[in-house]
């Protein structure tokens, strides 16, 4: 069979809730990859937000940021970044809904001062929120946190945005207000009044990533194939040859998915792979 270029979400994908990236998950992509096929993880972290369980895999490249941070080979051949006119649009919006809000630039995190309250303790995480109480974890333990009003627009570009909302309507007033100059992604939520959302590039995003990585290296885009779970992989599932959803993804993903395979704790990229005859 022809090499195929394999574009992999992390969280939810190859990544399950609670655990590190499973050694079958490892073998299967290392066969993959021994087979001729090229691995590339694609993701809405930042480069310096990858878990460290890729450390120690082979890989062909990095797409960050949601695609607008491209890593080949341990190179970065491509950045791009909102346009700041109208992220401080954007946060003005966030702002006006009390949103806690994080500015995930290439250098700082930048956290809103509602963020900024809830990670020193000095006001308590709303509702027991497991999601928030994860986000402090995290953000309490990076030295690169600094806060939203210390941001300088000229100084440094922000790829992507990651926001909470408390309730419906004040998710619609996000989608409505930016809509429009974002991919504006909202991932489900088993907890009720409240909403977790990303503000994505309408040009930089994970499936310009896809086109432009076959294209910088000279590869036919129709031996892309990628897998995600989430809202946000929905450029990447749209624009990929064979985009290919985890039973345990979105339901508006699967409605465009050229295929389902199995959940992420099923390893269903590897079971995938395999009827794909790629290992």
């Amino acid at each position: 069979m022809e090499r195929k270029m394999i574009f992999l979400d992390i969280d939810g994908t190859i990544l399950a809730p609670g655990e590190g990236i499973r050694q079958t998950v490892r073998d299967g992509l290392q066969k993959a990859r021994s087979n001729g096929h090229r691995i590339f993880i694609c993701t809405g972290r930042s480069h310096s937000m990858l878990p460290d369980e890729l450390k120690d895999m082979e890989l062909d490249g990095i797409i960050a940021s949601a695609g607008s941070d491209i890593w080949i080979h341990g190179q970065n051949v491509y950045r791009a970044s909102l346009d700041r006119d109208l992220l401080e649009h954007a946060v003005t919006v966030l702002r006006k809904q009390e949103a806690v809000y994080v500015l995930e630039g290439y250098d700082h995190i930048y956290l809103s001062e509602l963020g900024t309250r809830i990670l020193s303790g000095a006001e308590p995480i709303p509702e027991g929120n497991a999601e928030l109480a994860r986000w402090k974890a995290f953000f309490g333990s990076r030295k690169d946190v600094r806060k939203a009003s210390d941001w300088n627009p000229l100084l440094e570009p922000v790829p992507k945005v990651t926001f909470f909302v408390w309730d419906e309507r004040a998710a619609e007033y996000i989608q409505r207000e930016l809509g429009a100059y974002y991919h504006v992604a909202f991932f489900p939520q088993k907890i009720s009044n409240f909403l977790n959302g990303e503000l994505i590039s309408r040009t930089a995003n994970k499936g310009t990533a896809v086109r432009l990585t076959a294209k910088l290296l000279h590869q036919d885009h129709r031996n892309t194939v990628a897998f995600g779970d989430s809202m946000n992989d929905y450029q990447m599932i749209e624009q990929a040859a064979c985009g290919i959803v985890m039973g345990n993804g979105d339901e508006g993903l699967k409605k465009i998915a050229t295929r389902v395979c199995e959940s992420v704790e099923e390893d269903g990229v590897i079971l995938e792979l395999k009827r794909m005859g790629m290992i």
